[in-house]
Parts: C-alpha cells; sequence; structure tokens
C-alpha cells in the first residue's frame, strides 16, 4: 500500500467477484492445453503451470489476509465504540 492509497493491482483484486474470475482463469490456463510453455516439454512445461497456480494462490492469501484485518478494524472500532458508550 502507498501513502496515497492503495496500489492498482491490489484494487483489482479486492472483490470476492475478480478473486473468483482470477480463480477461474487460472484453473482454466491450468487445465488448457494451450499454455506460454507447452506441457509436452517436460517439467520446463509445468513450471509456467506453476507459476500462474501460486501466484494465484498468493493473490487469493493477499486478500484473505486484507478482508481479516479489515474485520479486526470493525470489531476493534465497535468494541472501542461500545466502551465509550458505557462510561
Amino acid at each position: 500500500m502507498t501513502e496515497k492509497g492503495p496500489s492498482l493491482p491490489r484494487q483489482l483484486i479486492s472483490s470476492p467477484a475478480a478473486q473468483m474470475i482470477l480463480f477461474l482463469f487460472t484453473v482454466l490456463y491450468v487445465v488448457s492445453p494451450v499454455d506460454v510453455i507447452p506441457d509436452i516439454l517436460p517439467v520446463i512445461g509445468w513450471l509456467d503451470d506453476l507459476v500462474v497456480f501460486f501466484t494465484q494462490v498468493s493473490a487469493f492469501l493477499m486478500y484473505l489476509r486484507g478482508k481479516r484485518h479489515e474485520s479486526e478494524q470493525k470489531q476493534q472500532a465497535s468494541g472501542a465504540q461500545e466502551h465509550n458508550n458505557g462510561r
């Protein structure tokens, strides 16, 4: 995250719909016979699939971490607000 706000890639992956679309594209790419590097080549042909897969997993984990952080902040804010209202 920059001082001016979230970066463009984080904005693109910040919605559940975007995560679902990325997941579907990842699955289609991994199972598709059309690749950047053909799967016919042993080991090297699978590397591009692995890179795409692990990139998607990383993006999904970043998404979950962000949602968890937002949830924790909301809980802390509501807890502080309830504490101040209780006085």
